[in-house]
């Protein structure tokens, strides 16, 4: 009984745990998209960049302050199945 309950231990300390991030304080909107669809899909940050190839401080820096750029958050959207689209502005 001892080492079943060892093993099951072992195995979720290795598992990577989805945890609640804190408020998105970066005023652009597809930032502010970005992380409620990776919160509303139980995608970490850390998976994403590595998926993405970019470094996790990025992202935690996209959350705080910095804007990415075009291509960056292109990648990001389309690992969670969405996609940038330019839309012309009606006069």
């Amino acid at each position: 009984m001892f080492v079943t309950a060892l093993f099951t231990l072992t195995k979720r300390i290795n598992m990577r745990k989805f945890r609640y991030r804190p408020a998105i304080t970066n005023g652009n909107a597809v930032v502010q998209f970005l992380f409620k669809e990776m919160h509303k899909q139980r995608c970490c940050q850390i998976d994403l960049s590595e998926r993405v190839g970019l470094h996790r401080d990025t992202l935690r820096k996209w959350r705080t302050t910095h804007t990415p750029r075009v291509n960056d958050i292109e990648a990001a959207l389309n690992y969670l199945g969405y996609t940038l689209k330019p839309i012309r502005i009606k006069d």
